[in-house]
């Protein structure tokens, strides 16, 4: 009994549906229509397949100015860090060169006029 149901089980599985193959008969004008639309979609492929070459071609431009452009960006944040540092730098010698109190230009100028009036009067005592 087992037998005879796996051999009724391999008959369905292997079983084929034989049938005479469909043909089909076209018009000349039909026929003259798929050979124009091949051609049409031909000439559209291989223009895709040009663009896509032309695009290929654009990106890789693109990435490059990308990283080229990456790199001027770093060059820049290292030049805004110098010249930071080159402020701070400028900034401390304005501090250590800063005159001090008695390098004062108007100090020297009133020492100066007192020292002149006092030797005037000490002259016009001399005199008298």
């Amino acid at each position: 009994m087992r037998y005879i149901i796996y051999i009724l089980f391999a008959g369905l599985l292997f079983a084929q549906d034989i049938q005479e193959p469909k043909t089909y008969s076209f018009t000349e004008d039909q026929v003259l229509g798929f050979t124009n639309a091949i051609k049409e979609l031909e000439l559209k492929d291989s223009l895709n397949v040009s663009l896509v070459s032309d695009y290929e071609i654009m990106v890789k431009r693109l990435e490059s100015n990308a990283a080229i452009d990456s790199m001027l960006i770093e060059n820049k944040t290292v030049q805004i860090n110098l010249l930071k540092e080159q402020t701070d730098l400028l900034n401390q010698k304005v501090k250590l060169v800063r005159p001090k109190w008695y390098e004062n230009k108007w100090l020297y100028f009133t020492f100066g006029v007192m020292a002149t009036a006092g030797s005037v009067k000490l002259a016009g005592q001399i005199v008298d």
